[in-house]
């Protein structure tokens, strides 16, 4: 293999430094700036709309885990209503007659939950709208419920 001759390591110089300065040249043009730019207040959206996705998911666990809460504590109810009336069977019936009276009592004084689940909704209406409106579904549900639950057969 021959060896390069001084004239040719001057012309891959020049060769180097001209593909140098037509580079810089070519990448600060406003052409390459506009389109970085627009890479960033895309990506900057992207950003913004993946933070307000992350809120909406904690927001809906939040309410999926209170709707789980609610539920269990229905369900305990529920089995400590039907064991109460299993007790009220074998007890003799003047004194089930006064117990169903105290639980009578107990229950009008006991605010009803549709009534909670306004009072929370109207609460929390100015910091999670969709909240609020979530309670009040489930406080209108809550009221179909027992109104079924109570409608003569």
């Amino acid at each position: 293999m021959t060896a390069f001759t001084p004239d040719q390591w001057i012309i891959l110089a020049l060769s180097f430094a001209l593909g140098l300065f037509l580079g810089m040249a070519l990448l600060a043009s406003p052409k390459w700036k506009r389109r970085y730019r627009e890479e960033v207040t895309r990506r900057e959206a992207v950003e913004a709309e993946n933070a307000q996705l992350r809120r909406d998911a904690n927001e809906m666990d939040s309410l999926r885990s209170a709707a789980a809460r609610d539920e269990a504590r229905r369900r305990t109810d529920t089995d400590s209503l039907r064991t109460a009336a299993a007790r009220e069977e074998t007890i003799r019936p003047a004194d089930a007659a006064a117990l169903r009276a105290a639980a009578d009592r107990e229950e009008a004084t006991r605010p009803t939950d549709s009534a909670a689940l306004r009072a929370e909704a109207a609460r929390v209406e100015a910091e999670h709208p969709g909240e609020a409106e979530s309670l009040r579904e489930a406080a209108a549900r809550d009221e179909e419920r027992r109104r079924t639950e109570t409608r003569p057969l």
